[in-house]
């Protein structure tokens, strides 16, 4: 079994040294809890961290949260908290918040009063597996890492459009039909196809692809699933637990 990364190498991962450093998720199965994870890492290591998205997204209890139309207009202060959540409207009618557009965050971002700025780029409405429509995701363009979450826990399952998100395009890009049951080559599909996992990532940016809820899994073929220029970096574990990555490869 590979050796379970250290927080250096994760960071690494990140393009960490990047400042402020913008990191956007998309996909399915765990990207909040992916976020909420990573907001931790970079508290802990002194960064300022905000979390938002560009989409709607269940509101994060655990986070200090503030609620304004034009976060732009906000003096500098605003942003000197260790970690804090930050959208643009409470919808109680779907028990979500909105977030800002990616030009909006782009621009939060170059004003440089935060290190780090975390952003729910997509929409799965609960799925494990997803594929993006024609508008998704919503990446800003200055985001210098997207991770693209999968629900790996899905492996083995029979798939159809009860339980993956967006299911014509999932079955285009992956080839796989109503009934058939996950596998790798399908998650290595969905990974490297142009209108896949990735989809929308700014050119130049780090793509990392997290396998979730796979912390047990001892077969992990990371070797074969990094072999086009689609994936920098695969980690695979379970963003609930700790530590939350258990294997990392990278290209």
């Amino acid at each position: 079994m590979e050796n379970i990364p250290c927080v250096a190498e994760i960071f690494c991962d990140l393009n960490a040294d990047v400042s402020p450093l913008l990191i956007s998720a998309v996909g399915a199965g765990g990207k909040t809890s992916t976020l909420l994870w990573l907001a931790e890492l970079f508290a802990q290591a002194g960064r300022r961290v905000l979390l938002t998205t560009t989409t709607h997204m269940w509101l994060p209890e655990s986070l200090p949260t503030l609620i304004c139309r034009d976060p732009l207009a906000l003096p500098s202060t605003v942003w000197q908290r260790p970690m804090q959540a930050c959208f643009s409207a409470w919808r109680a009618d779907v028990g979500k918040v909105r977030g800002f557009s990616p030009q909006v965050i782009d621009a939060l971002v170059a004003q440089g009063d935060i290190d780090v700025v975390l952003v729910e780029a997509d929409g799965a409405h609960g799925f494990a597996l997803k594929a993006p429509n024609e508008h998704e995701p919503c990446i800003p363009q200055s985001s210098c890492c997207v991770v693209a979450v999968m629900g790996a826990r899905m492996l083995g399952e029979m798939l159809g459009p009860a339980n993956v998100h967006r299911w014509p395009l999932f079955s285009q890009i992956t080839g796989a039909v109503q009934g058939d049951r996950l596998t790798w080559p399908m998650l290595y599909r969905l990974m490297n196809h142009p209108l896949g996992a990735f989809k929308g990532a700014p050119q130049g940016c780090r793509r990392i692809a997290l396998l979730n809820q796979l912390s047990q899994n001892e077969n992990l073929p990371l070797g074969e699933l990094i072999t086009q220029n689609a994936v920098d970096v695969i980690w695979s574990g379970a963003v609930q637990q700790r530590p939350a990555i258990t294997r990392r490869r990278v290209r």
